[in-house]
């Protein structure tokens, strides 16, 4: 009977050890599940902020594409307009030479 009540005593230990490994496990997990659920929810986040900068940036290019095409036609007008001041000028000075 003594035998039989140290075994049951051993069991009883051996399982409470292995009940609070498995309990231990458990909080492991849970805290593996919570990290893993952050982690989630940031890389959700980082996608989406990669997807409204790529849009942004993609606006911005095409706003810089027509600023470029804009300063082309200036710079060609500005051209233009100072060639004609200069033939003005040109013309004007002349008229003053003439008696």
């Amino acid at each position: 009977m003594l035998k039989a009540v140290l075994a049951f005593g051993l069991f009883a230990l051996a399982f409470a050890a292995q009940a609070k490994d498995v309990s231990a496990q458990q909080v492991g997990v849970e805290y593996a599940r919570g990290n893993l659920e952050k982690a989630e929810a940031d890389h959700k986040n980082s996608l989406q902020q990669v997807s409204e900068s790529e849009k942004h940036l993609a606006e911005a290019q095409k706003r810089l594409d027509d600023n470029r095409q804009k300063a082309a036609v200036s710079q060609k007008n500005l051209e233009a307009f100072r060639a004609k001041y200069v033939r003005a000028q040109e013309l004007l000075d002349q008229a003053w030479k003439q008696p």
